[in-house]
């Protein structure tokens, strides 16, 4: 990164440990049921000081085996990757009966917060953002779905919570994937309990909301609606209820992006509908496919790569305050439901509480580790998409099965003690 924006950081809220282990705490960022994220330093001689930031699992979790083992796992993953489009994870410890994970401090927005300022300021995001965002992504991925253990051995790797808030830009224009909390692996495989869908509806493939057997390719897909909704505008599976959530995304019906955007470049419609096959053999077949394919879109445009046109954008939808001080979130990964406050909803400059961006009531809603019983199997009728913010109110599906949405809320509340660490 060429340049870092700095500011001064907020006092810590009252309550918090100035001290944690190696660590000074300097604010809270997120909290809620089961762990807090923190923006922290790690301090050294001669005023040396790196930001970072804590996400810390509460004791009386700690001792439940599921959770401490599922904070493990995400610890595992991350230290095995890498790379400059993915949210680094550089220490896990347990201090105090509390297990914690440090992680890269990225001084930004997460991408969901970036789509929701653009559409309230009335700027098109367009190809152009949607293709540096693809090719970010669709990188990180290639490397991630590649990567193998110390002994050669694939770590078989699929994330399944690809969504707008787990895409991170920075100032500078750099993005990166966030959150392996759920991540599924050769670490973890053995773990997934059997009859449990994890994720957010609105972004899962139809054979995870289904849970069928899963391979990267469902990454792909659920990359192929962050990157069509950054195209058009709209939303594609989301809806006003969770119940109409599910049967949308189960059904997996896309709206060509030329019929919801008129004008839309030919070309990018061809690969964001390949993307969003509901036959995984009809997809890209790997994230380095999908990269190339971007990458050919881009030459033909004759756009550069060099990231500008991300900062620039950064730099319009979040400008500098009266005092000169950049409003910004920290784009951090793994905030959870339930939270008082959210990462995405104040800059460190402002800490009092904000209203909890929209994302964050989808989260409430719709992601949690339900029984795959309450889900759907069969298809209704089609799809309706929403202009981001907010989503179009949509007319239940003629045939929507209102069993469905009692015994989804059972589930929910039934299910609600597996919720942990959603970004």
């Amino acid at each position: 990164m060429d340049r870092v924006d700095t500011v001064t950081p907020s006092p810590a809220a009252p309550g918090v440990d100035t001290r944690f282990g190696k660590y000074r705490m300097v604010q809270r960022l997120a909290t809620g049921g089961m762990a807090h994220i923190f923006l922290a330093t790690l301090d050294g001689p001669d005023g040396f000081s790196k930001p970072c930031v804590i996400k810390r699992i509460l004791p009386e979790y700690a001792n439940l085996e599921p959770f401490s083992r599922m904070f493990a796992d995400e610890a595992k993953v991350a230290a095995l990757l890498t790379h400059p489009n993915i949210v680094q994870v550089f220490d896990f410890g347990k201090i105090d009966g509390q297990y914690y994970l440090a992680m890269e401090w990225i001084q930004g927005q997460s991408l969901d917060r970036i789509m929701r300022h653009a559409a309230a300021a009335n700027i098109p995001l367009g190809a152009r953002v949607t293709v540096d965002v693809g090719i970010a992504m669709s990188d990180a991925l290639t490397y991630a779905h590649a990567k193998t253990l110390s002994d050669g051995t694939p770590l078989k790797l699929v994330h399944r919570d690809i969504t707008p808030g787990n895409v991170l830009v920075s100032r500078d224009g750099i993005v990166k994937l966030a959150d392996f909390g759920i991540v599924k692996s050769s670490v973890n495989l053995e773990r997934t309990v059997a009859g449990v869908v994890k994720g957010k509806y609105a972004y899962m493939s139809p054979e995870q909301i289904t849970n069928r057997e899963l391979d990267h390719r469902s990454d792909l897909y659920s990359l192929g609606i962050v990157l069509y909704e950054l195209s058009t505008g709209r939303r594609l599976f989301k809806r006003d209820t969770m119940e109409a959530t599910i049967v949308a995304a189960s059904q997996g019906d896309v709206p060509p992006p030329s019929q919801v955007a008129p004008g839309f470049p030919a070309e990018l419609e061809r690969i964001l509908l390949k993307l969003l096959a509901k036959d995984p053999a009809q997809r890209h077949q790997t994230a380095r496919e999908l990269h190339d394919d971007l990458e050919r879109y881009r030459s033909a445009q004759h756009w550069t790569s060099s990231g500008r046109e991300l900062a620039t954008l950064m730099s319009t939808l979040f400008p500098p305050d009266a005092s000169g001080r950049v409003s910004t979130a920290l784009a951090v990964p793994g905030s959870m439901p339930g939270s008082s406050s959210q990462v995405g909803g104040s800059g460190i400059s402002s800490p009092p509480p904000v209203a909890m961006p929209e994302h964050v009531v989808e989260l409430h809603e719709s992601s949690a580790l339900v029984p795959t019983g309450m889900l759907p199997r069969s298809t209704g009728t089609g799809s309706t998409t929403g202009v981001i913010p907010p989503p179009e109110p949509v007319a239940a599906a003629e045939a929507f099965p209102w069993g469905l949405a009692a015994a989804a809320g059972v589930a929910l509340v039934g299910s609600a003690v597996f919720w942990l660490f959603i970004a």
